[in-house]
């Protein structure tokens, strides 16, 4: 029984430390871990918070969100639901998802640690929220995944923020600087004919 206590606080320091250095507040670091802020201090802050005044808590940022955060957003959120279904816990879904969200945008993501915290939150309603006031939607026209208040579907009322994107990509500097055109792998004449033998039914 002790070993297995010491395993999970071990497993809660590395998740912590983890957390910290994407910037967390003290505060979503104790929700997401379960452990107790003076021990936080004690262990990852000790030259003090790195962040301060008020923390993220309220569905009403998203609304009122620029298109851009609205995709970054939808991109944190998309990972983070990914990994929940393939069996991850909501703390392991939300870290894994956060670091590949920058690895997708290392240059300036426009999602902090604790905006993902909230998102999850009010998506999921845990934490530090009672039921989920947003909703994860799918676009019926490009099959993303995006952010809805509850109970609205995709439309007009509720746009997809990658379709609205791809209309301004080309006119949009901005929109392409976030988003840049990736290349497409080089296949030589040899990988296209071995791409051909097994695509060709026997």
């Amino acid at each position: 029984m002790e070993t297995r206590y010491v395993e999970r606080h071990i497993q809660s320091l590395s998740l912590a430390k983890t957390c910290a250095e994407f910037g967390a507040r003290v505060r979503t670091i104790s929700f997401i871990t379960g452990l107790q802020r003076s021990e936080l201090m004690r262990l990852l802050f000790i030259e003090g918070p790195s962040q301060c005044g008020r923390a993220p808590d309220s569905p009403e940022w998203y609304h009122q969100a620029n298109l851009l955060e609205k995709a970054e957003a939808a991109m944190v959120v998309a990972i983070y639901r990914g990994l929940r279904e393939l069996g991850f816990g909501p703390a392991e879904a939300l870290v894994g998802g956060f670091r590949h969200y920058r690895e997708h945008c290392p240059q300036s993501p426009r999602i902090s640690f604790d905006r993902a915290f909230d998102l999850v939150c009010q998506i999921e309603g845990i934490w530090v929220v009672d039921s989920p006031q947003l909703a994860v939607v799918t676009c019926t026209s490009c099959c993303s995944r995006f952010i809805c208040a509850i109970g609205e579907t995709p439309g007009a009322a509720c746009p997809c923020p990658f379709c609205k994107l791809l209309k301004r990509y080309h006119f949009d500097k901005r929109v392409r600087t976030t988003f840049p055109p990736r290349a497409l792998p080089t296949i030589n004449p040899e990988q296209f004919g071995l791409l051909s033998a097994l695509m060709t039914p026997g």
